[in-house]
């Protein structure tokens, strides 16, 4: 399934999902589209290939992508650039810390010269006419994690920060009221996300940009002013991995 979330006349943005298995846990890829450039944001594991292939080649052809953007290390973002790497020429973009990784990923002299690091304080990554920004994410649940804001479309991509599962049988693909949302987050918050304290920072840090739009790679996006100033103020205070699992976690088996 393909969602267009943003589109003027020479920028795009489309979600993509449901294209896991049933039992999987379901995650989302994106694309962004500028002029004549493109860029695909967690291109996802190895199983999904053929289908995001497809997806994509509907509206950008794949030969073409400029960039494919890994917000981190795990295998649901990226272990299938093994086969998005030889469609093309685009540039894998990832955080410094993981670039050792990539190669775990593909075939020998794959990548080499096909990466493009990003140094812990972000970047500035321009796509056609347009400049997007790579914003910090540490510890959200990665060491070297990053999200990606769009202030042209006022989108920005969290990468696990704001996954949401729910069952397969009730999946929203937008939420606008918070309140309800919540119980969909919070599991999955709670567990992966390190520290209450990264996740002051990273609101503090973003409470100055303007965004209309926070999409996760995991569940729903949220829309409206309302819910993501809602979802800002609930990961300030929510509970994460420290403080709900501290106790039970580190101790000996019995």
């Amino acid at each position: 399934m393909s969602i267009v979330l943003y589109e003027n006349n020479n920028h795009k943005w489309i979600k993509f999902s449901d294209l896991t298995d049933d039992g999987e846990v379901q995650s989302n890829q994106f694309l962004i589209i500028n002029h004549k450039s493109g860029m695909l944001i967690d291109c996802g594991g190895y199983r999904i290939f053929k289908g995001l292939l497809a997806a994509v080649s509907k509206h950008f052809p794949p030969p073409a992508l400029e960039y494919i953007f890994l917000s981190h290390q795990d295998p649901d973002i990226g272990s299938g650039i093994n086969l998005w790497l030889p469609t093309g020429k685009a540039t894998v973009l990832i955080s410094e810390l993981w670039l050792r990784f990539i190669s775990a990923f593909c075939v020998q002299g794959l990548s080499d010269k096909r990466t493009k690091t990003i140094p812990d304080n972000g970047m500035k990554i321009r796509l056609g006419e347009a400049e997007l920004l790579a914003i910090p994410g540490h510890f959200l649940h990665s060491p070297g994690n990053f999200h990606l804001y769009d202030p042209m479309a006022k989108i920005l991509f969290t990468g696990d920060l704001g996954a949401s599962i729910r069952p397969e049988d009730t999946v929203i693909d937008s939420v606008e009221k918070l309140d309800t949302h919540i119980q969909f987050m919070a599991p999955f918050h709670n567990r992966y996300m390190a520290s209450n304290i990264a996740c002051q920072k990273w609101a503090e840090m973003i409470s100055v940009l303007d965004i209309e739009m926070i999409v996760p790679q995991h569940g729903s996006h949220i829309v409206g002013a309302d819910a993501v100033q809602g979802f800002i103020e609930w990961v300030k205070t929510e509970k994460t991995a420290l403080d709900d699992y501290s106790d039970s976690l580190y101790r000996l088996p019995d």
